[in-house]
């Protein structure tokens, strides 16, 4: 369903991957179609400035009964939430895995030991993140864009962090820990429709989103993870500075 053949993978400064045309054009079309619109007006939580969004998560049951509903996007969701997606990951990222601790193993399954999360998001005026790493619990995660940009801002950031020592381990959230200084802007990837960003979840995929302004349309986009369910213990166990070849 995802069109992997067009991936430009990126192993620095850490492991990811850009995909223009990520779906064919008729699936993204009724997507886009299927969009939740009225669900997130009535239903989305607000979060980081200008952001609402609604999740598969337990305490939503409203967004798995939409998606059910649908065609086209619950044809995504069994796609995605499935081992063999997850496993794909597992070989895609399995040296830097071994590189950071990875304690994620070939067995783990979406069933037991791993979930998926995904939720569908608008953002507008005010929306920004800090640099950071998303929480311990994520093993990799994903951004899928809707919309071409017309809105300032709102670009997703990769940053190279060659002058980090050790690494702040978010735990459940993920706090200002980094500054401008030591995590220098690698490449500025925009908002573009059909657009997917996929990255392993280690210690130093460290990422930000820049302010948006002057928001004509909502910035529409999934935010996905493949996660650990025991988020007590970190996925990655080395927090210190490892280098890599460039």
């Amino acid at each position: 369903m995802i069109n992997f053949n067009n991936a430009k993978v990126h192993n620095y400064p850490y492991d990811y991957m850009v995909i223009d045309d990520c779906f064919e054009q008729d699936t993204f079309n009724n997507l886009v179609k299927e969009w939740p619109t009225k669900l997130i007006e009535e239903k989305a939580n607000n979060t980081m400035g200008g952001r609402r969004y609604i999740a598969n998560s337990a305490g939503e049951p409203g967004t798995l009964k939409w998606v059910k509903s649908t065609t086209t996007w619950n044809e995504f969701y069994n796609y995605i939430d499935s081992d063999e997606m997850l496993n794909y990951f597992k070989n895609k990222f399995k040296s830097s895995m071994e590189h950071w601790g990875c304690k994620i193993k070939a067995e783990d399954s979406l069933k037991e030991e791993m979930f998926t999360h995904i939720d569908w998001s608008e953002a507008g005026d005010g929306y920004i993140r800090e640099i950071h790493a998303d929480s311990q619990k994520r093993f990799m995660n994903f951004l899928i864009f809707f919309n071409d940009k017309n809105w300032g801002g709102g670009d997703f950031v990769i940053h190279s962090s060659d002058g980090v020592k050790d690494y702040h381990q978010p735990r459940g959230g993920a706090p200002k820990l980094y500054k401008d200084e030591p995590v220098k802007i690698h490449s500025i990837i925009p908002a573009k429709a059909n657009r997917a960003v996929f990255f392993l979840s280690s210690p130093n995929s460290l990422h930000s989103v820049s302010k948006q302004h002057e928001t004509k349309e909502f910035r529409k986009f999934i935010y996905g993870a493949y996660s650990s369910r025991d988020v007590s213990k970190p996925v990655f166990s080395n927090y210190t500075y490892k280098s890599r070849q460039k």
